[in-house]
């Protein structure tokens, strides 16, 4: 049941025109830069571009473009239903609320891999066609061969996907506290922006903050390019646990919010 309303929050999704030119734009920006950076020829030996350098700033572009994506898609979800009226029909199909929740949420998780993968994928395929996957090394001396750039890329990719899991959710809350469509979006927006914000003016307390985690394993791929010492314990202890903490209470809030909801007939 929750699959089949997945998919049919998918179709719903994608026959909207916004859908579709939102995710090209986002991939024609970050190639476009990317291919910008790779063509810029470097001041000295010290500045010249790795391809794990490259990709992680390419998918970094492309992460932080996809977060805003997110936000205004999640909103949509539910304050689209309302402000159509399209909500009203839960109300007479044999459907706990909880199950519309839970297909509305797989298929913005869905959305959310499917862009991060097409964004790195891109950023590879864009690498490869500039710079080049060779090692990374610095006055002769290799510090990561060729397979360990590109399996940490992967591992990179990996990480972030469960990461993106509490911004779908709270996109969605978003979404339920409002039932204008333009009021949700404006809402979302801001609050991706004052999340950059409060992430970047926080010092410690900013490991608590989910969003503070998302772009860190991309980061460490740029680091590794640049030839710098990184660790991955920070994401796979802090980054993971408060993503799963952070998920846990928003579902938690959606799901005793969305049962305690009227929707008016």
């Amino acid at each position: 049941m929750i699959l089949e309303l997945a998919r049919q929050e998918a179709i719903k999704l994608f026959s909207q025109r916004f859908a579709w030119a939102l995710p090209v734009l986002v991939l024609a920006l970050q190639a476009a830069s990317m291919i910008v950076t790779a063509l810029r020829p470097p001041e000295t030996s010290l500045d010249a571009l790795s391809g794990p350098q490259l990709w992680a700033d390419g998918v970094g572009l492309g992460l932080r473009m996809s977060v805003f994506l997110l936000l205004v898609v999640g909103a949509m979800s539910f304050s689209r239903e309302f402000s159509l009226g399209t909500a009203k029909t839960m109300l007479v199909l044999p459907i706990p609320r909880r199950h519309w929740l839970a297909g509305k949420l797989v298929a913005l998780l869905a959305l959310a891999a499917a862009l991060l993968l097409a964004v790195a994928l891109l950023a590879a395929v864009i690498v490869a066609a500039t710079v080049g996957w060779g090692p990374v090394a610095r006055e002769g001396v290799v510090l990561y061969t060729t397979g360990q750039a590109l399996a940490h890329a992967a591992a990179a990719v990996a990480v972030t996907l469960p990461l993106l899991a509490p911004l779908c959710a709270c996109a969605l809350l978003v979404g339920l506290h409002f039932s204008s469509s333009g009021a949700a979006v404006g809402v979302a927006v801001l609050l991706g922006l004052v999340l950059e914000t409060a992430v970047n003016l926080l010092d410690s307390g900013a490991r608590f903050v989910f969003f503070q985690h998302l772009p860190r394993a991309i980061l460490l791929v740029g680091r590794l390019g640049r030839g710098l010492a990184f660790q991955w314990e920070p994401i796979l202890t802090w980054g993971l646990g408060v993503a799963a903490v952070s998920f846990a209470v928003f579902v938690a809030w959606l799901a005793w919010r969305l049962e305690r909801m009227d929707i008016a007939q």
